[in-house]
């Protein structure tokens, strides 16, 4: 059912992922020029983009439209436990995917790091993506012990 904790853990996974699609991962200082690094690419103070690509933009977008249309899934508790897993796992390949980001820049000139708040985001949603997945098992368990009584 659409009420219970699983879907409010989606749904938070769901906002978080726009949040990180849209937010700032860190901002650096390179060569008296601060860069700031987004999910649509790196631009520099003047608002000029300057490198990258728009993946993990996207890639949050997606997992945020996957993360509520698993919502809707709960007819479905083995496709629901399939998707949200898939979420979780996308979620932590954020991470990694960043991680890679962040040792690229730090390499090479010396650089000022500052991260952003949407680089904390993604950790939380991992964690409500798996949390979601649990309580559907333990609803899915439910149902099974319900139905082995009869």
């Amino acid at each position: 059912m659409i009420q219970r904790i699983q879907s409010l853990y989606l749904l938070l996974a769901s906002i978080g992922q726009v949040v990180f699609a849209t937010g700032t991962y860190f901002t650096y200082n390179l060569s008296n020029s601060i860069y700031k690094v987004t999910g649509k690419g790196v631009f520099d103070m003047n608002e000029m983009l300057v490198g990258g690509d728009s993946k993990s933009f996207y890639l949050g977008l997606v997992l945020a439209l996957f993360a509520f249309v698993t919502i809707f899934l709960f007819k479905n508790r083995k496709r629901q436990i399939k998707f949200s897993k898939i979420g979780g796992l996308a979620t932590f390949a954020e991470i990694i995917f960043l991680l890679v980001t962040f040792y690229k820049l730090n390499q090479g000139e010396e650089t000022n790091i500052s991260f952003g708040f949407a680089l904390f985001i993604v950790p939380i949603t991992t964690v409500l993506f798996f949390m979601a997945n649990k309580a559907v098992k333990k609803d899915d368990d439910l149902v099974r012990s319900v139905d082995r009584i009869r």
